[in-house]
């Protein structure tokens, strides 16, 4: 089977790495993913609102923007399509909110999974759903370590600022 140049850009997402070697399996993947064209300026995902939407960036830059806990907009990094960067796999799971704005900063083209189109090739599939969820799920572990480790450190900072009073 031959593999199609949008096969090949999947295996080189990390959430798609345990199917890296299984070329029917990106075929299937790839079979339910759409091309999607987006517009300089174009908000692709927003902070605190659900999304069902997987993207994967095959052409174009995006920025990643958080707000702060007063409401301040920051920008926290800048995707560039040559890397094939991934966002919104929390939308695979259970329409999870959204941690980021994710803005247009050119023209865009993503590849994009829905949450309904993938349960129903895991359902369908479950060699290659289960790797995609262990890779979610790796991620999502790792996140939460590195919070907790944030938290410490800020705890320990607060905790010496009261002390030197």
């Amino acid at each position: 089977m031959m593999m199609s140049s949008s096969e090949a850009i999947l295996k080189k997402v990390g959430l798609f790495a345990d199917l890296s070697d299984k070329v029917e399996s990106l075929g299937l993947l790839h079979r339910i993913m759409k091309i999607r064209k987006y517009p300089k300026g174009k908000v692709i995902t927003e902070q605190g609102t659900s999304g069902e939407d997987f993207f994967v960036l095959i052409d174009g830059e995006l920025s990643v923007h958080k707000k702060t806990i007063d409401g301040e907009d920051y920008n926290v990094a800048v995707m560039k399509s040559h890397q094939y960067p991934s966002f919104g796999e929390g939308g695979l799971i259970d329409g999870e909110v959204r941690s980021a704005t994710i803005i247009c900063e050119t023209e865009v083209q993503c590849l994009v999974l829905n949450k309904s189109e993938f349960d129903t090739l895991c359902f369908e599939h479950p060699e290659i759903g289960l790797p995609i969820y262990k890779k979610i799920a790796q991620g999502l572990i790792k996140r939460l370590n590195q919070t907790s480790n944030d938290l410490l450190l800020l705890h320990r900072a607060l905790m010496d600022e009261i002390r030197s009073k």
